[in-house]
């Protein structure tokens, strides 16, 4: 049986407060998920993708900035955290990679959600439910430069392409699998218009 990578990524209210506690009331929301299940050879088994809702919470002006998600977008399209959480961890319950660009951010922002819809117990588990690659990490030597390259800059070196709607989702997702499977040796098609 050949290990399948969940590649994922996750756009939000913000940073999280990396000192305090994920359960802290004041940590950061979903806004968008995705989450893309691949197979070893870079074969597209699964997907999920989804904008979130604000329930008594608001998308701040900064994060607008990023990602282009507008508190009335989200509003019209968006699903509960809560379901969109249980969309991606269904996903990654069928994986036995987690792979993202800032692994670290995007880990931490799935264990504030499960810690807040589901249990603490159950988001420190996360941590350890599946091995963790983070591309901005394992392309910083290939790519080579002094700091860590963004997801453009990884994309751009692996595939001589631009990246094109940078920071939502579903293309982020898309462009850290095509680097994740060049840094595996996978040769991937060009990225189809989604």
């Amino acid at each position: 049986m050949t290990i399948k990578a969940n590649v994922f990524d996750f756009e939000t209210t913000g940073i999280p407060a990396w000192k305090d506690q994920s359960d802290a009331e004041h940590q950061p929301h979903i806004v968008e998920v995705a989450a893309l299940l691949y197979d070893a050879t870079g074969n597209v088994i699964d997907r999920y993708q989804a904008i979130v809702r604000p329930d008594g919470w608001i998308i701040p002006e900064e994060s607008i900035k990023q990602h282009g998600i507008t508190m009335e977008q989200a509003m019209d399209e968006g699903i509960s955290e809560a379901e969109a959480l249980d969309g991606f961890m269904a996903i990654h319950a069928r994986a036995g990679i987690r792979v993202a660009h800032n692994a670290t951010f995007d880990d931490r922002i799935a264990r504030i959600a499960i810690s807040r819809y589901h249990s603490k117990e159950l988001a420190d588990s996360f941590k350890e439910s599946t091995e963790k690659y983070c591309t901005c990490q394992k392309s910083r030597e290939p790519v080579g430069l002094k700091k860590l390259p963004t997801l453009a800059e990884a994309y751009k070196h692996f595939t001589g392409e631009d990246l094109v709607e940078a920071h939502r989702a579903m293309p982020d997702a898309l462009a850290c699998a095509r680097v994740y499977f060049a840094l595996q040796g996978v040769a991937m098609p060009a990225l189809a218009a989604e």
